[in-house]
């Protein structure tokens, strides 16, 4: 089964769209109301709508944040400050009826029911979405017709999955709402490392996503960075790309309008497929220097440009995400042209060589730090072989 892919829109999501037709990386785009102002999302053209799915990113619907504002149907501009009494009692409707019309009118591919974010595990997690969106918006799907595939949008914590009470109590009820054809997943982490390693929650994600599968959900996994290679072995129908840590990594905060944090810029790092890793780009000289050549880096247009001695490596240059989405759509494609236990074959082989190619690494004295380094494939082939035996193919 081919996987599909989708493009995270964010900040700068030209160098996406640009990346989608020039080196056709991804199927398709999700749109971000929180960077992209109204006026400009329907400006877009007819052919990049086809093939975009519009998140209206209710995560906090209380806080009215950067161009949330501009459209109408956000819940916090629909009711004039939210409440969840007030809201749940009238204005629900008002804004459900305007979101999902906002949907067909732009020809979106699908129509997207929103989701509000809890932290922890509060017990009324599911009557809450139930009240304050998923039956308004069922309402108006009804009411103005359904003409495309409906997908719940879910932000579940690790909590949530690892949760094994939990998270059945989330796939029954989700599995038995016979409107919707499938759910737009985010995992919500915190904290976490830029790489994923924790074992129990990736084989609890995996069994979830799989369960989804089973039901014949189109499951939707977002915010996804380098860990959708794993996760691709629980065949979900899409996952994601995306530029920026904030695009690959769900962080709420980055919803809030009090995030006071001090952000310094990161450091620019290169997509390395062979390793399944972001190399900080100062290691760079060192491996090639090490090594003899620069042939652990994936060839293509872009890295003949960042390869150039009169490049400046900078976390804002667009030939660093350019050469992410094309060279990971490519190895994502790879994958999925296998399916089952062969997938889990092949996956396991790429990790087994990128693990040898890191040991290669460290022999040759270039020490990468631990954002940089392997410390993230042990987990992941534990977390595979865990969920392999689970469902027999071990």
């Amino acid at each position: 089964m081919s996987i599909e892919i989708f493009h995270q829109l964010g900040f700068r999501s030209q160098w996406n769209f640009q990346s989608f037709v020039e080196d056709n990386s991804g199927n398709g785009f999700i749109l971000a109301p929180s960077h992209m102002e109204k006026s400009e999302v329907e400006s877009l053209s007819d052919e990049i709508k086809r093939f975009s799915i519009f998140d209206p990113q209710f995560f906090l619907p209380s806080i009215q944040k950067r161009k949330l504002t501009t459209y109408e149907f956000f819940p916090d501009i629909v009711a004039n400050g939210f409440q969840t009494s007030e809201y749940s009692d009238g204005y629900s409707v008002e804004c459900a009826e305007k979101c999902i019309r906002f949907q067909k009118s732009n020809g979106f591919e699908k129509l997207i029911i929103p989701t509000r974010y809890f932290s922890g595990m509060p017990s009324d997690y599911i009557p809450q979405q139930q009240q304050l969106f998923v039956s308004p918006f069922l309402d108006s799907i009804s009411r103005l017709g359904k003409d495309r595939p409906v997908l719940l949008q879910l932000v579940i914590n690790d909590g949530m999955i690892k949760d094994q009470e939990f998270s059945a109590d989330i796939l029954n009820w989700v599995t038995g709402i016979p409107e919707i054809d499938g759910v737009y997943l985010i995992a919500d982490i915190n904290p976490r490392t830029k790489q994923l390693k924790d074992i129990d929650f990736l084989y609890s994600y995996l069994c979830f996503i799989q369960a989804l599968s089973q039901n014949n959900f189109y499951t939707l996994l977002g915010y996804q960075n380098t860990e959708a290679a794993l996760l691709t072995l629980a065949s979900p129908s899409a996952v994601t790309i995306g530029s920026y840590e904030n695009l690959r990594m769900f962080n709420i905060r980055n919803f809030k309008d009090d995030d006071n944090r001090t952000k310094r810029n990161p450091n620019a790092r290169i997509y390395v497929s062979k390793l399944f890793q972001w190399i900080d780009t100062n290691y760079i000289g060192a491996i090639t220097r090490e090594l003899g050549n620069s042939d652990l880096f994936d060839d293509n247009h872009y890295k003949a440009q960042m390869f150039e001695a009169t490049y400046h490596w900078h976390f804002t240059k667009p030939e660093l995400y350019k050469h992410y989405f094309l060279v990971f759509s490519q190895q994502l494609r790879n994958i999925s042209n296998f399916e089952g236990i062969d997938r889990y074959k092949i996956f396991c082989h790429l990790i087994k060589q990128a693990l040898a190619q890191f040991s290669i690494i460290k022999e040759s004295g270039v020490i990468l730090d631990q954002d940089s380094d392997g410390s993230h494939l042990l987990p992941w082939l534990t977390a595979a072989n865990l969920f392999a035996r689970n469902i027999g193919w071990r």
